[in-house]
């Protein structure tokens, strides 16, 4: 199904139950240029809806039972704290911490992991009431795409190794090498992540150089047989028990391999004639 929208929109997420498309639409006259409305759009209807409007966001995610939404918002100074809501509406907005955050995530079942800065950038979590505020990776200046459903595993580029994918796991500061030089550097804008999971943990989708692939966890299993010095080339992925190819594009993953969803931007633009004196 194809979602049109006025404006530039980014960061898409299919619900999990596969029923429903979250996105943000950025606009002009944003403090941050990374941020934008959340709309959401049904896929069968085709409808669409602006969520929290009273919020713009930097970034979000959806939980894993499709019921409530964490992001880090944009206010009037620019700062971007943590907010927890329901996406019903039946429950107030709840800011869980004052850090400016980044891209936030639901990790361990009640917990929210996140990025922020005090003298370097750390990645945190905190539980869902705004309580146990803690330091999940020891290691400064990563950047987080995401979280394991058991809130063990976190994807994360460092600036001095852009481009290399790798995986923390909690508190430790030696991460596992996923691939060299197969991952797109973070930049201005979000990017697909290397390394994700589906909601029920069945499967892990790995990015290597603009090609996804899905491979199934046996159960309690979190990641897939790495090498030592991480993956080759696609074909040592692919090689996988079980591995199956999603897309050579790039792709937001869906709750099941068979579904997912791309941008695609088109623009409109008009000629003016304006008299010279």
């Amino acid at each position: 199904m194809t979602v049109r929208c006025e404006g530039w929109s980014f960061l898409p997420f299919i619900s999990p139950d596969a029923k429903k498309l979250y996105y943000l639409v950025r606009s002009g006259g944003l403090r941050n240029w990374i941020a934008g409305a959340l709309w959401v759009a049904d896929l069968e209807s085709g409808q669409r809806q602006r969520l929290l409007p009273d919020f713009l966001m930097q970034g979000y995610s959806i939980s894993r039972d499709g019921r409530r939404v964490v992001f880090s918002a944009v206010d009037e100074t620019g700062h971007t704290p943590v907010w927890l809501a329901s996406l019903d509406g039946r429950t107030t907005p709840r800011r869980l911490t004052n850090m400016d955050g980044g891209r936030p995530f639901f990790g361990a079942p009640g917990e929210v992991v996140f990025d922020s800065e005090e003298k370097d950038v750390f990645i945190y979590r905190i539980k869902e009431d705004g309580s146990g505020l803690q330091k999940l990776l020891p290691t400064p200046m990563l950047i987080a795409f995401g979280v394991s459903p058991d809130g063990q595993w976190i994807p994360a580029q460092t600036p001095n190794q852009f481009g290399d994918s790798t995986v923390y796991r909690a508190g430790s500061t030696s991460p596992i090498r996923i691939c060299g030089d197969c991952s797109q550097p973070q930049g201005t804008e979000y990017i697909t992540p290397p390394l994700s999971w589906t909601p029920d943990g069945k499967f892990i989708y790995l990015n290597f150089a603009g090609t996804t692939y899905a491979i199934p966890l046996k159960p309690g299993q979190m990641l897939p047989p790495i090498p030592a010095s991480g993956f080759p080339s696609k074909e040592a992925v692919a090689a996988l028990p079980g591995a199956r190819l999603v897309s050579d594009q790039t792709v937001y993953l869906g709750p099941n391999p068979s579904i997912y969803a791309f941008t695609k931007v088109t623009t409109q633009r008009n000629i003016y004639r304006v008299p010279v004196p």
